[in-house]
């Protein structure tokens, strides 16, 4: 990437704005430890940002299941946690959720059973095919603990199945606004597991017995900004957010069909100003390293 190109300058963001008004550090509401933006092991906003921040609502279940060596301040996965809070969730291993259909989950790994999306679109629609619809069986709503407590168990149960139309709105500026669709997209998934720890970390996660069986699925190759890169690997290994987006987007195309609109953009919104913020110190860096040696 040239110098000075911005890479998130073709996404539909909200305002950086307020993140660039806070100038100091101030408590979490709830831990009352000392956060800038957010809190990284609460999270949530900081008071001064709570209604200023976009939020993003997700077609499906989202759960992150964090290495417990992963340590929380540098972890992306908070991101998305904060910005779809009403579909992320974030469990440290060895908590994993249950899932009462793990007909309906998949693992975001590259496993030996391991499907693109596009491979798995297919895979349903050569099922379909084959299926006479005066003998299904009734359909039935799957339900998912959402929430883990403190000490791992889950207390809350929602609908997994939600209303992708519903759409809320950020005080102080419009939300970025969505293409509203009829009807849900039918896809052979409710809810989609991403591991979020280093590539030689992931295995002892993904080889537990509670996830054994899980359809596997994996991304095409996209490139990543992140500023950590891990030691000896391609530029490839995404952050967990940006797995997360390009997971959405790729979706979109498949399952929606519809020309894109920007409505998943958001959930890069904290990593895109912190990528900046990491480009400017740099450049900053070397400014002063070049005046020193001419």
């Amino acid at each position: 990437m040239a110098s000075g190109e911005d890479p998130f300058g073709c996404l539909k963001l909200a305002s950086h704005e307020c993140l660039i008004s806070q100038d100091r550090r101030t408590v979490c509401p709830r831990c009352q430890l000392s956060r800038k933006y957010f809190c990284y092991t609460c999270y949530v906003l900081v008071a001064e940002l709570e209604g200023k921040v976009p939020e993003v609502k997700l077609p499906f279940k989202v759960d992150i299941i964090k290495h417990p060596k992963e340590v929380d301040g540098k972890s992306t996965a908070v991101h998305a946690a904060i910005l779809a809070p009403d579909d992320v969730r974030i469990y440290t291993y060895p908590i994993i959720p249950e899932f009462s259909d793990p007909s309906k989950v998949v693992v975001v790994f590259p496993g030996s059973n391991a499907l693109s999306l596009e491979d798995l679109s297919k895979r349903q629609q050569g099922l379909l095919k084959g299926k006479d619809k005066n003998t299904e069986g009734p359909q039935t709503t799957t339900k998912e603990s959402s929430r883990d407590t403190e000490n791992g168990r889950e207390e809350q149960q929602k609908d997994t199945v939600q209303d992708v139309q519903k759409q809320s709105e950020e005080v102080g500026e419009p939300r970025v606004k969505r293409q509203r669709t009829e009807e849900k997209p039918s896809t052979p998934f409710e809810r989609v597991i991403f591991i979020d720890s280093t590539w030689n970390q992931t295995h002892r996660i993904f080889n537990d017995e509670r996830l054994k069986g899980l359809q596997c699925v994996i991304l095409k190759d996209h490139v990543t900004h992140f500023w950590r890169h891990q030691r000896d690997k391609p530029d490839t290994f995404l952050a967990t957010v940006e797995a997360i987006y390009y997971f959405l987007r790729e979706y979109h195309d498949i399952f929606v069909g519809a020309a894109y609109d920007g409505r998943f953009d958001n959930l890069l919104y904290f990593f895109s100003f912190m990528f900046q913020i990491v480009q400017k110190s740099k450049q900053e860096k070397d400014r002063v390293k070049e005046a020193k040696d001419p």
